[in-house]
């Protein structure tokens, strides 16, 4: 038991020796990503997205060589025009914005770690969100026999996992720019087309973002106890 508890010591000082925080902001613009467009109104579906701009702040702790652990805080946002035809023509206009908290690992690679891979599992808690849905008999039609206000279909939670790179450019010892791309799917939905089809509608999040990013190392003199006289 003595042993186990000598070697825990020594793991958790070893590690506590090279600890360094990483504290930064980030700035950019985002949109969804959509697969199986089609032009053709008749059958399958047909989008448009608006890039909307976007906000992040984060903290990571180093606890090994290359591997960090943390966290991102952000503001995110959704902008689309969607259109699915089955038996009926649904189309939805959808706008809504999310507080994220993304737990993330990340990984510097090199000896001077100028590029970084991360992954992420954002979960996001509405904030606003605002959506109008028109139905139309056929595909071919082009007047909407109804159309409603639908924000209620667009969900107060969602949990998107991802995955990143990021490039810093080092101006000082301790401070970088950053530059960073991530892409990230939903694992549940952001809205449904309505109570005749009840098809979700989950894209994909597209993300480019540049920063500036503060390292804060622990004092070496703090590592070593003071001598007493």
């Amino acid at each position: 038991m003595k042993h186990i508890i000598i070697i825990a010591l020594f793991l958790g000082l070893s590690t506590y020796s090279f600890a360094q925080n990483r504290i930064g902001i980030e700035f950019g613009a985002s949109g969804a990503t959509f697969s199986g467009r089609s032009d053709n109104q008749l059958v399958g579906s047909t989008q448009s997205v608006n890039i909307k701009p976007n906000v992040g702040i984060y903290y990571f702790r180093k606890i090994d060589r290359h591997v960090y652990l943390g966290a991102k805080l952000g503001l995110d946002a959704y902008s689309f025009f969607y259109s699915k035809t089955e038996d009926i023509k649904t189309q939805i206009d959808h706008n809504s914005s999310y507080f994220t908290i993304a737990p993330t690992v990340d990984f510097g690679l090199g000896r001077y770690q100028y590029i970084h891979l991360y992954v992420s599992l954002a979960m996001g808690f509405l904030t606003n969100g605002h959506e109008v849905t028109s139905q139309y008999i056929n595909g071919a039609s082009d007047v909407p026999y109804n159309t409603y206000i639908s924000s209620t279909n667009i969900s107060n939670f969602i949990f998107r996992p991802g995955m990143g790179l990021k490039q810093h450019f080092p101006i000082s010892k301790m401070w970088h720019i950053t530059m960073n791309e991530s892409f990230s799917v939903l694992a549940t939905d952001l809205t449904h087309l309505g109570t005749n089809t009840n098809a979700s509608v989950h894209p994909g999040y597209f993300n480019l973002q540049m920063g500036v990013m503060r390292k804060f190392h622990r004092p070496k003199h703090a590592m070593v106890p003071a001598k007493k006289d």
